[in-house]
């Protein structure tokens, strides 16, 4: 896969994750592979769904990561060069003043829901990109009735801060070469 084609691909993968929230008012959690089928000699994707009942509980996903990863990337890696590693999936953001919040003792779960987010990441050998997206829900038309209307508003600041963060989906590139 050259830069050129993974650019495109990339970049077409973010544009259906975002149209697909937008349509449809959700999207199912999921890890994509870019790379290189080896047999065909050609660009290729792979999605990972995460099954609602694993998505749904820390210890699902925890357990996804820990067990189901590691096998799904020793297949993967028998017929297929990765190249990328995304994720893509909806969240809650929750937000604390600085005074208020001690992440050796609080619980996070505690902290006050501000915000609804959608996460797409791109994990690299190189390098990592996120994107984040405030999720807006809901508008009341000239007539009063509430319209499920989403908007998608960029946070480039937490998008940027966000690439850097430690979490059970960073690092996806290296979780599926290792």
């Amino acid at each position: 896969m050259t830069e050129e084609q993974f650019i495109e691909i990339k970049d077409e993968h973010l544009n259906n994750m975002k149209r697909a929230l937008l349509e449809e008012g959700n999207i199912q959690p999921i890890i994509t592979v870019f790379g290189q089928d080896l047999e065909e000699n050609k660009s290729a994707v792979v999605h990972i769904p995460l099954p609602e009942k694993i998505a749904n509980s820390d210890e699902g996903k925890q357990m996804f990561m820990d067990h189901i990863v590691p096998e799904i990337s020793k297949k993967l890696k028998e017929k297929f060069e990765i190249y990328a590693v995304g994720w893509a999936s909806e969240a809650w953001m929750r937000e604390s003043h600085i005074d208020d919040y001690d992440p050796e003792v609080d619980d996070y779960k505690k902290l006050p829901i501000k915000k609804e987010i959608l996460i797409l990441t791109i994990d690299r050998e190189t390098n990592a990109e996120s994107y984040i997206y405030e999720i807006i829900r809901m508008s009341v038309s000239p007539t009063g009735d509430i319209v499920e209307d989403i908007e998608l508003r960029e946070m480039p600041e937490l998008s940027k801060n966000y690439g850097t963060s430690e979490g059970r989906f960073s690092n996806l590139y290296k979780k599926f070469t290792a």
